[in-house]
Order: C-alpha cells, then sequence, then structure tokens
C-alpha cells in the first residue's frame, strides 16, 4: 500500500471570475461529510459577505469536481493539495512530502495549465490512515500498515469501511 502523506486543505478559484460579479458563484463540494462541511462554510461566508452563490454542493468525487472547475461549471470548491500531484502526475515527486512546498507546486501548475487559483492552504491537515480496533491490533501485535498487510496475507480476516474515493485512489 502506498504511504499517503500529510496533505492540507486548499480552495480551486477560477480566474473567470469578473470583478463585477454579474452572476452567482457556483460553490461546490465533494460528496463527503467532510466535503460538505466546508463546502457550506465557503457558501456561508460568501453570502454573510454579500455575494450572489449558487449551491451546488456535494456534486460528487475528485474526478466530478475536477472536471467541473476546469471546464468552469463550478467558480470554487475545496480540494486536497496532495490531489493536485495526481492531476499532474508527479505523485513521485518529494515535493509533495512538504505541505507548503506542496500547496506552492499546486498553485503553480493548476495556474498554468488551466487558469485557476489556489488559495491560501488551510492551517489543516488530513492525512490518510487507517484505525483498527484495540483488541485485534493487541491480538494480532498490529503496530503499522505493515504489520496489517503482513496479518491480512498470513490470511487474517479484516472488515474494511471506507470511501469509494478512498479505496479507489491510487494513493491510498
Amino acid at each position: 500500500m502506498i504511504s499517503f502523506h500529510p496533505i492540507l486543505l486548499a480552495l480551486g478559484l477560477t480566474l473567470l471570475a469578473q470583478p463585477a460579479l454579474a452572476e452567482p458563484v457556483v460553490v461546490s463540494s465533494k460528496i463527503d461529510t467532510e466535503g460538505g462541511v466546508l463546502g457550506n462554510m465557503i457558501l456561508l461566508a460568501l453570502e454573510n459577505a454579500g455575494i450572489e452563490v449558487e449551491n451546488k454542493l456535494q456534486l460528487g468525487g475528485t474526478p466530478i469536481l475536477r472536471d467541473a472547475i476546469t471546464t468552469g461549471q463550478v467558480d470554487i470548491y475545496p480540494e486536497y493539495t496532495g490531489n493536485a500531484a495526481f492531476f499532474f502526475n508527479e505523485a513521485d515527486s518529494a515535493i509533495w512530502k512538504d505541505a507548503a512546498e506542496g500547496a506552492s507546486r499546486a498553485a503553480e501548475l493548476d495556474l498554468a495549465a488551466n487558469k485557476i487559483v489556489w488559495l491560501s492552504a488551510a492551517p489543516a491537515n488530513n492525512t490518510w490512515a487507517i484505525a483498527v480496533r484495540d483488541d485485534l491490533a493487541k491480538a494480532n501485535d498490529l503496530k503499522s500498515m505493515s504489520d496489517l498487510g503482513r496479518f491480512i496475507a498470513a490470511g487474517g480476516t479484516a472488515k474494511l469501511a471506507a470511501s469509494t474515493e478512498f479505496v479507489t485512489a491510487p494513493a491510498a
């Protein structure tokens, strides 16, 4: 299993928005709970600032949102800095191991390729991890992902509950 390094939340915003907004800002998010909460925060902040918004929260997973922002269907949604490594086929680059450098690289790449601006990264961390019950960990001396992998490879069983995106993502 590939280890995914800490990623920071960043916001993508297209440069297509004009200074005097004649149309509402289309706010979107991923379909998960976290995306919905963060998207609602963006939506409420814009509304409270007197900016007209169109609510397209919880539109779908990463591929759907990525297509929506690059084609101008949405104006803003919360995105993980680390996903830019996959958007631009740079997952093997060491730059993504440093949160600040990764955020800077994501902004640089998306601006050059798509004219998409990444706003300042949020002071948050969203590291992917898998948790196991204490009794399972103690009974099988599970302290790492490698331990869990060996346990399962040796015939041990475990039930994994995860989002489809987590299970199917290359970084998972």
